[in-house]
């Protein structure tokens, strides 16, 4: 990938962003497998991302990869059901979860239920490589811990050894609200938004939050040593998203997004 042709900002309609956004996915996940034999990456939760995930499922045009200044790597895989069309590595992806609304996973406002409908079962990737936030417990600290620790295990970084140290995932996507909460880091809250040392964190939802109730989410943190982080936003968010990405609003938890390794990608459909 010639990162020198990629720029940080794309919007427009919804179906050219989301062809873009996947493009991009795409292409890192081909390079992750290169270099490193496989790829992480993390998923967002809400309705946005679901156009996205469908095409993730559905594979992309590897014309589309090239217009975009993208490489079109030799690792990369034809999709089963359209040879024409280049799909993940779905055998080599590990997928994770941003943040989980603390409900069954049956629940339609469950992020799982969301992933699994839309993309999981719709691609062949091995059922262990799926790595789902639990909700089991009638306590959402006691599931932020089990997350965690399944997390130090699968990265090798025991929290007694490396209480500081935290995993690089390859691709982290993450949403925006309209109080420009990400993940479910919601604004306000200074002991979530200003955590050192936890990878998962419970969280609990503001009143006005849909639905309201307790939360798992991923640590700033740990989304800044991503190697990769992307943004996908609906157009209704186009001018929130552009005031954060310019500086202006740094109280809010998705400015307080600084990845260490590049600036963050932002699309923009809709």
């Amino acid at each position: 990938m010639d990162r020198k042709k990629l720029t940080d900002w794309f919007v427009g309609n919804k179906e050219t962003v989301t062809l873009q956004a996947a493009a991009l996915i795409t292409s890192e996940a081909c390079k992750a497998l290169a270099e490193r034999g496989r790829f992480t990456l993390v998923l967002a939760g809400g309705a946005t991302p679901i156009p996205l995930y469908e095409l993730l499922a559905r594979g992309i045009p590897p014309g589309l990869m090239s217009e975009l200044g993208l490489q079109v790597p030799a690792q990369a895989r034809r999709s089963p059901s359209d040879p024409e069309l280049i799909t993940l590595p779905w055998r080599h992806t590990l997928l994770f979860q941003g943040d989980e609304r603390h409900l069954p996973s049956s629940h339609p406002d469950s992020n799982y239920a969301m992933v699994r409908e839309h993309l999981i079962r719709h691609v062949c990737i091995p059922p262990q490589n799926v790595f789902r936030m639990p909700v089991e417990s009638d306590d959402p600290v006691t599931d932020a811990a089990r997350y965690e620790t399944s997390l130090r295990a699968l990265f090798r970084m025991p929290e007694h050894t490396l209480p500081k140290r935290f995993p690089a995932f390859d691709l982290i996507i993450l949403g925006l609200g309209d109080d420009g909460h990400t993940a479910s880091l919601f604004p306000g809250n200074p002991d979530l938004l200003h955590e050192t040392e936890r990878w998962i964190l419970a969280a609990d939802a503001p009143p006005y939050a849909k639905p309201p109730v307790p939360r798992l989410t991923m640590s700033l943190p740990v989304i800044n040593h991503a190697e990769t982080v992307l943004f996908f936003v609906p157009g209704s968010r186009h001018e929130l998203a552009r005031s954060i990405r310019d500086g202006k609003h740094p109280e809010l938890p998705a400015a307080m997004v600084k990845p260490l390794k590049r600036a963050p990608l932002w699309f923009v459909a809709g």
